[in-house]
């Protein structure tokens, strides 16, 4: 049997036992899960060194880098953080693009803060 190639270099003509066959067993199950291990800190990695260059490419642009606290006492529902300043937006659209950033970030609406949103004009 070729696929019993490594078997046959090790043992020979030895008659494969159930010992042999379960210490063969384990030894591809701890390859495999080596492998995917190396995956693993390589994806965790490349996810680091991703949101250092964002963090860093934010922080060049003058742009704000904050990260949401996880823990705290949220607001009552009828509460909310901070002044709005609305430039060229209705209520309904900011109230509209406020919903869509909370159902986008899993975060509720009344944990975030908006200081403005405002109307870019587009080029034509």
């Amino acid at each position: 049997m070729n696929t019993l190639g490594i078997y046959y270099k090790l043992y020979g003509d030895a008659p494969m036992t159930v010992s042999r066959a379960l210490l063969i067993t384990a030894v591809g199950f701890l390859l495999v899960f080596a492998v995917l291990a190396i995956i693993a800190m390589f994806v965790k990695l490349m996810g680091y060194g991703f949101d250092k260059k964002i963090k860093k490419t934010m922080l060049q642009n003058d742009m704000k880098v904050t990260d949401i606290p996880e823990k705290g006492t949220p607001l009552p529902d009828n509460e909310s953080q901070g002044n709005l300043v609305l430039t060229d937006v209705s209520e309904e659209e900011a109230a509209l693009i406020m919903a869509i950033v909370s159902n986008q970030s899993g975060v509720p609406l009344n944990r975030l803060q908006f200081n403005s949103i405002k109307l870019l004009e587009e080029d034509k």
